[in-house]
């Protein structure tokens, strides 16, 4: 007959294997907690489950990081986010490859990083034309406003500077993350992809025409 603790062991693992129950986002994590829990009801003897416990508590673990970057993976792809979708899937990828726990945080930890840098990158080409959108429109006034000729050529330097500080950005948005990726330049054409021209609430028409004016000005 079972003893008092084994039974206790029982009802902690058939918790930990309930709780992902008719979860569609942990199939994987609930397979693996299941293995793990029908070992302690199957054995009387901790002796026993210890001559079968395996790697079933290793599986779990990758079991639900299985689940976690699957669910990241489709979520991502869902909302057009195809630099994040990247890094969930290059774990998904090492989770075959990797048999120890500390192995593939270790894997993780790198994968993470190196995503994050991406979309540093990746960001900062998208969201150059918002960054630029008030300073475009500044000069767009500067330079289309019918005033006495005595202030034009005032309201052109103005529109100048703005053009040069707009450029200053640029540069050195390039050079600190330069330093990530040596010979980076913004792309700021990527503001039309789907995860950047939806932070723009303006038409099609606007967003292109200060698209290519801020092309114009910064050469890129």
């Amino acid at each position: 007959m079972a003893d008092q603790r084994l039974e206790e062991y029982r009802k902690y693992y058939d918790a930990r294997a309930e709780r992902y129950a008719n979860n569609p986002n942990h199939i994987h994590a609930y397979e693996a907690e299941k293995r793990l829990r029908d070992v302690f009801f199957q054995y009387d003897t901790f002796e026993e489950i210890r001559d079968h416990f395996g790697t079933l508590n290793i599986d779990c673990a990758f079991a639900l990081w299985r689940d976690q970057y699957e669910m990241e993976s489709r979520f991502y792809e869902s909302i057009e986010e195809p630099v994040r979708k990247k890094g969930a899937d290059e774990i998904l990828a090492q989770l075959p490859r990797h048999t120890d726990v500390t192995d593939m945080s270790t894997a993780i930890n790198e994968i993470t990083n190196r995503n994050s840098v991406e979309l540093s990158l990746d960001e900062a080409s998208g969201k150059a034309l918002m960054d630029a959108w008030e300073r475009l429109d500044a000069i767009n006034v500067l330079e289309n406003a019918e005033v006495p000729d005595e202030y034009k050529r005032g309201m052109q330097e103005r529109a100048d500077k703005i053009r040069h500080s707009i450029c200053e950005s640029v540069q050195s948005a390039e050079e600190t993350l330069g330093e990530w990726m040596p010979g980076f330049r913004i792309k700021p054409e990527l503001a039309l992809q789907p995860r950047y021209r939806r932070l723009l609430p303006f038409s099609d028409e606007d967003v292109a025409q200060h698209l290519q004016q801020f092309k114009t000005i910064t050469y890129r």
